[in-house]
């Protein structure tokens, strides 16, 4: 088996499983934006061994709505519980 046979599968199984979280729209949903990115790591350095400079750009766009979707579902939250908490605090 090849290198890029050995990442080929991860990257297809973290895009189907990330995929299947977001679809599921249960309580973990918000991870599959996480296994997205992996996905789109996984797959840019295929491209990049692969020399497919479009799967390359595909994926570097795709890694960029990955970011946006755990700023959103992940940091966002976070922060402002611990900005709330804070303002609890200080009252």
């Amino acid at each position: 088996m090849t290198y890029l046979e050995l990442i080929e599968t991860p990257g297809a199984v973290l895009s189907a499983a990330g995929a299947l979280l977001l679809a599921l729209n249960g309580r973990h949903a918000r991870w599959g934006f996480v296994l997205f990115l992996a996905s789109n790591a996984v797959w840019g350095v295929f491209g990049r061994e692969t020399g497919h400079w479009r799967l390359q750009a595909q994926h570097l766009a795709f890694s960029i709505t990955s970011l946006i979707g755990i700023w959103r579902w992940l940091v966002q939250p976070r922060l402002a519980a611990a900005m709330q908490l804070l303002e609890q605090i200080e009252r």
